[in-house]
């Protein structure tokens, strides 16, 4: 458990992001020691609250499962850290420090993915799921258009991560459209924020308080499972209705029967008649795949290897990636580079301080720290592990079902032997940007892509953007496949296999000359608005030439 000064904050330098009946809410320039390379923002009360309970929500995250937490974190904008002031704390709990004050805590900030900027509302600001309770014609004038496919998607991952809280005692309370954002890219995504004011395992950091026009009966128990309930199906409801208080059912039966079955229970004032999220879930997931069916009528789309799309234009909101069937063999792609995985590697970047005109071609290698290749890469991509083969394996398919393609302009990423993985879309969507970036020389979207805050890069100069700029100059990558995906330590580790081409000169320090290579790379990746490229240990690279 992290306990911050308030002094430690910079407070002068306090970003004032909103101000409300509990408390004022900053954003941080820096995160204190401890949560580096963390977005946050700083929760100061102004109303009574415990702080014992605050405290043990701030080690939530840390008991549960990993698949849970590597679930439940990226949905949550969760309490991290206490703040206090006074003496530091010497006993638990908190309470048991006389001379020591909780004043906040520090959570994650609403920030990248789920921001939208408006030059109707003239400003860059969370993309809140109240805006859905409004007409088509008024999100399309603020630039917010949100299908009846993509608010499916949003409310099954609701219901899913409602599910997995009640599954670990914890209750929203106050759970309405304006303590949730969202993003609609991929498979959509909602992120609760608010959260100490969730009932965490019976016990309340606050009184609980409802949103007008999102209560639950009078005489019935606040922040319980059967109100959470209730108040699904309020969302269900009105984000159909595109309305503020709507009650009807007909828009959501238009969607589903089933649908709309469920939401009408979810009114009932008997508490135990309430179908659960997990009820919801089967339902959602059925109905979704119909939907998906039902809306292309022409059978699923596939990849045509064409990107027409200006280099480095956003793909629209929403857009779930084109489907394809598998990947192209090598050697047919034109596309590739070392120096996209040296970059990655820490003892690389060691040598460069020493080294320093050769910075382009230590950028260019994925050996060992002698500049030859990694163990394992003798064998080529195959060699060392078996759950990611290499580039081109998808080619061997013989049924003409369509793999799942994440695509952004400029590349694609073939994730089909991680399907299953509830992370596994948005990590190939996230390789599919940045190598996307990297092949439509769109560097500085490229570099957006790296973990700040991991100790492998010197990107924080301009000359160090400009060193690394050059070093992938003639960088093209193809052939990507998503291969292995493990979410269960300190990072996400994702072993992604691809072919790369660049110019003689720029090749891997032990072969400089090479101009097509395949590669197998263990990326490390963190989550901070998003998934970035922390790293890659150099024994997790595998590299053989074309």
């Amino acid at each position: 458990m992290l306990w911050v000064r308030s002094d430690q904050l910079g407070e002068d330098r306090l970003d004032r992001l909103g101000d409300g009946g509990q408390g004022v809410v900053h954003g941080l320039a820096r995160p204190p020691d401890g949560l580096r390379g963390m977005r946050l923002a700083y929760k100061r009360y102004k109303v009574a609250f415990d702080t014992d309970v605050l405290h043990d929500m701030c080690g939530f995250l840390d008991l549960l499962r990993d698949r849970d937490r590597a679930f439940l974190e990226p949905r949550l904008a969760w309490p991290a850290a206490l703040v206090y002031e006074g003496s530091p704390p010497t006993a638990l709990p908190p309470s048991a420090n006389p001379d020591t004050k909780v004043v906040g805590f520090l959570m994650r900030r609403v920030t990248g993915a789920f921001e939208f900027t408006s030059p109707r509302l003239g400003r860059t600001t969370p993309r809140g799921l109240e805006f859905l309770l409004n007409d088509d014609a008024y999100t399309a004038k603020i630039g917010l258009q949100v299908d009846d496919g993509q608010r499916l998607r949003l409310l099954t991952d609701l219901a899913r991560t409602l599910d997995r809280l009640h599954r670990q005692g914890v209750t929203v309370g106050d759970l309405s459209p304006k303590n949730i954002v969202f993003t609609p890219a991929g498979r959509g995504r909602c992120l609760l924020i608010d959260c100490d004011s969730m009932r965490y395992r019976g016990r309340d950091v606050l009184t609980q308080v409802e949103t007008t026009g999102w209560e639950v009966p009078e005489e019935e128990e606040k922040a319980t499972v059967a109100s959470d309930s209730l108040k699904l199906g309020l969302v269900a409801l009105r984000i159909f209705n595109r309305s503020q208080d709507s009650g009807d059912v007909g828009p959501l039966r238009g969607v589903s029967a089933e649908l709309a079955a469920l939401a009408a229970r979810s009114l009932s004032e008997e508490p135990h008649r309430r179908p659960t999220p997990a009820d919801w879930l089967s339902v959602l997931e059925t109905v979704g795949d119909r939907w998906t069916v039902r809306r292309s009528p022409a059978g699923p789309r596939r990849w045509t290897g064409s990107y027409a799309t200006a280099a480095g234009a956003p793909r629209p909101q929403g857009e779930a990636g084109p489907a394809a069937p598998g990947v192209t063999t090598p050697g047919r792609g034109t596309a590739g580079a070392g120096r996209v995985v040296a970059a990655l590697v820490a003892v690389q970047v060691v040598l460069l301080v020493l080294l320093g005109h050769h910075v382009t071609r230590l950028l260019a290698s994925a050996g060992g720290p002698d500049g030859s290749p990694a163990p394992g890469a003798g064998g080529g991509p195959h060699s060392t592990t078996t759950s990611a083969s290499g580039p081109g394996a998808g080619s061997k398919k013989t049924d003409e079902s369509p793999s799942p393609l994440a695509g952004a302009p400029g590349a694609a990423v073939d994730y089909a032997r991680v399907a299953g993985h509830p992370e596994a879309r948005e990590v190939a969507e996230t390789f599919a940007r940045f190598f996307g970036a990297v092949n439509t020389r769109d560097y500085d979207t490229a570099l957006s892509f790296y973990d700040p805050a991991s100790p492998v890069y010197r990107l924080e100069s301009q000359a160090g953007r400009d060193q690394w700029k050059k070093a992938m100059s003639t960088t093209k990558d193809s052939d990507l496949v998503l291969g292995a995906l493990d979410t269960s330590g300190e990072h996400t580790l994702a072993t992604l296999s691809f072919r790369s081409r660049q110019s003689p000169g720029y090749g891997p320090a032990a072969r400089p000359n090479d101009t097509c290579g395949d590669w197998r790379v263990t990326y490390q990746l963190t989550y901070q608005d998003g998934y970035r490229i922390h790293g890659a240990p150099w024994d997790g690279v595998h590299y053989e030439p074309c």
